[in-house]
């Protein structure tokens, strides 16, 4: 069964075609996560749809849940972010990061979905180490509807036209999407889109006629990012004398991929990892970084080209720090 991503807070890639980078980067940052959210698992693409108690759920009109009429409670929402995944900037993939966020307490799906999608339009909380782009500018959630069939999102505008490349803005779309489902946790629920204003296209390509969902296991890769680190988290500290373990996600030629740890700059210990399977499937990985001095640490995670043993093809990587 599909749960949720959340939890209370305390060749084209070589498939992927790359594409020029936007100017309008932002930096962000994300943290934690809400419910049953496993940082290093994958994602619920094939799951089950079981049915919702309350068969439809609105998000209330914005400014209702004025002071005095609810307690909120601090969440961290999962949420996609559409962001480079070379160090050349030409190739783009959406990377998930758990951003804390005020939502009523007991708050209905509708409500959860509306707070994550807001969260995922506004790349904006800085962190160390991403930049992400920065497509719906301008643009707000205005509406939020749930049934165990469709989730339904109205949006403000319909998003900049020509100003993105169509590979980007294919995956601003599809990060509204995947952040949507993450949100219900109720797998993989088709959903739609609408615009206040009347408008049928989305970024002036993607109708909205249509419906929108993850795609299939095996073509995970033409969305997501090919290198995501869950651990350590963005800016974790992790105590002097405990064992630090990095885990991410991959998917990557023959499930390899190579690791650098630096200190001040300069690589301290170096290998390769080897995911739980290959491209197209997305693994799941771990390195063992051993008991660490105090300091400030990268964790560098990335993939050489096998065609000339040389190139990068993808990477991405975290800050921690060991006190």
């Amino acid at each position: 069964m599909a749960h949720d991503e959340t939890k209370v807070a305390h060749p084209q890639r070589r498939w992927l075609l790359p594409v020029a980078a936007a100017a309008t980067v932002a930096m962000i940052g994300g943290v934690t996560a809400w419910g049953l959210a496993n940082r290093g698992g994958s994602q619920q693409t094939n799951a089950t749809v079981p049915s919702i108690s309350d068969s439809s759920t609105k998000a209330p009109p914005a400014g209702s849940n004025k002071k005095g009429q609810g307690a909120t409670t601090s969440v961290a929402l999962p949420a996609y972010f559409v962001g480079t995944t070379s160090g050349t900037g030409d190739r783009f993939g959406l990377y998930r990061e758990f951003v804390p966020t005020d939502v009523p307490t007991g708050a209905t799906q509708a409500q959860k979905v509306t707070a994550a999608l807001k969260v995922a339009m506004n790349a904006q909380q800085p962190a160390k180490g991403e930049s992400y782009l920065q497509p719906w500018s301008g643009t707000s959630v205005r509406d939020v509807a749930v049934t165990p069939s469709l989730i339904t999102v109205t949006l403000s505008a319909p998003g900049a036209k020509g100003v993105l490349s169509a590979a980007q803005t294919k995956l601003a779309v599809q990060g509204l999407v995947w952040t949507a489902q993450a949100a219900v946790g109720r797998g993989t629920i088709p959903v739609k889109f609408a615009v206040a204003n009347g408008s049928t296209m989305l970024f002036g390509t993607y109708p909205t006629a249509r419906t929108y969902n993850r795609p299939a296991k095996d073509l995970q890769y033409q969305d997501l990012a090919p290198i995501w680190v869950t651990s350590p988290e963005r800016e974790q500290s992790f105590p002097a004398g405990a064992p630090v373990v990095a885990k991410g996600e991959s998917c990557a030629f023959e499930a390899t991929t190579q690791w650098q740890l630096k200190k001040g700059g300069t690589t301290i210990k170096s290998g390769t990892a080897t995911a739980s399977s290959g491209c197209p499937l997305r693994g799941t990985w771990q390195v063992k970084l051993g008991v660490l001095a105090a300091g400030d640490y990268t964790f560098r995670m990335y993939e050489v080209s096998m065609q000339d043993g040389q190139g990068i093809i993808a990477e991405t990587s975290r800050p921690f720090t060991v006190k």
